[in-house]
């Protein structure tokens, strides 16, 4: 009777342990929601949108197309004789807007530039007419996979500007060098460039940080 007993008892524990430690155990982590890139819901893929290509088209007689809605790194292009005017999207660089079209934009702008969104909207407006200026007055190409910025018909792109013969220079180094744009947005690798994503990316940082010490652009009036 007494091994019985005790048999008993013994069981009756393990059970109670298994109880507690059941109770005690955490609950399972829940997996965060991803944001992904995608067409809004309510606005349809366009039908003349195209898939990315694998390897990028190169145009080198590109030429600028007057548009009221064009900023620094939003542009009217014709890149040749051959193609439609194309809305292009500069790969790296975000520039202030032009306009309180997007105002959540414009004041997330404002507090990384440490400056108004009233200023925000001024230098916009300055670093349009720069790049509208550069454009004109020198030749330009424009490399695109024809990526498409999801919800609308445009297109991101590199661009590289012949500042003097021989010499050409992404347009995305000089918006950031003259403190007319920030590093953000979306990435690409660089057609015959040695340099690495990272790389890149790494040299525009240092661009910027040279613009913000030298008080150039947006920078000029900046907080921070």
């Amino acid at each position: 009777m007494l091994n019985l007993a005790i048999t008993c008892v013994l069981v009756l524990i393990i059970v109670l342990v298994a109880v507690l430690l059941k109770e005690s155990r955490p609950a399972p982590l829940q997996a965060l929601p991803v944001a992904m890139a995608q067409v809004p819901m309510g606005q349809a893929r366009s039908e003349t949108s195209r898939a990315p290509l694998p390897e990028f088209k190169i145009f080198p007689k590109s030429r600028l197309i007057e548009s009221r809605a064009n900023e620094a790194d939003t542009l009217r292009i014709k890149v040749s004789d051959t193609e439609d005017e194309h809305i292009f999207v500069l790969y790296f660089v975000d520039a202030p807007d032009i306009s309180l079209t997007h105002p959540q934009r414009v004041q997330e702008q404002a507090r990384y530039f440490g400056v108004s969104s009233q200023h925000v909207i001024e230098e916009g407006q300055r670093a349009a007419q720069y790049v509208a200026q550069l454009l004109k007055q020198q030749p330009f190409t424009v490399m695109t996979r024809w990526e498409e910025v999801p919800g609308l018909s445009r297109y991101y792109a590199l661009i590289l500007v012949e500042i003097s013969p021989g010499k050409q220079v992404y347009l995305a180094d000089l918006l950031v060098q003259q403190g007319y744009a920030r590093v953000a947005g979306v990435t690409s690798s660089l057609p015959a460039d040695s340099r690495s994503i990272n790389d890149y990316a790494l040299e525009l940082q240092e661009l910027k940080r040279r613009a913000q010490q030298n008080k150039a652009g947006i920078w000029a009036a900046s907080k921070l």
